[in-house]
C-alpha cells in the first residue's frame, strides 16, 4: 500500500515539474515576443535611416576628399596622432544627431 502512495506521489510530482517547466517556457516565449515587439520599430527606423543615408548624393565633396592625399606625409602623420579624423567624426555625428532631434514633433526646426 505504501508503494502505491509513493508511486502516486511520484507521478503527481512529475506532473507538477512538467507544468512548472511548461510555465517557464511559456513565460520565456511571451517575454521574447514582447521584446521583439519593442525592438521591431527601432529596427524599421534604422532601416529607413540607412536607406536615407545611402540616397544622399556625395559627389559634390569628392574633389575635396582627394585633397588630403596631396598633403605631405609629415602633416598627415601629425593629423593622425592628434586625432583629427576622430574629431571630425565626432563633430559630424553631433551635427547629425542635432538635425535628427530637431525633427521631433513640438520642437522648432532651425533652432
Amino acid at each position: 500500500m505504501a508503494a502505491a502512495f509513493t508511486m502516486l506521489f511520484a507521478k503527481i510530482a512529475a506532473v507538477l515539474v512538467w507544468v512548472g517547466q511548461l510555465f517557464v517556457k511559456c513565460w520565456v516565449a511571451v517575454w521574447d515576443a514582447v521584446r521583439d515587439a519593442a525592438c521591431w520599430p527601432f529596427e524599421q527606423v534604422c532601416k529607413i535611416v540607412v536607406k536615407a543615408i545611402g540616397a544622399i548624393d556625395l559627389s559634390g565633396i569628392q574633389p575635396y576628399v582627394n585633397m588630403a592625399g596631396d598633403l605631405p606625409g609629415e602633416i598627415v602623420n601629425i593629423m593622425g596622432l592628434l586625432g583629427v579624423g576622430t574629431c571630425c567624426a565626432i563633430i559630424a555625428a553631433a551635427i547629425g544627431i542635432r538635425l535628427i532631434l530637431q525633427v521631433i514633433p513640438f520642437t522648432r526646426l532651425g533652432s
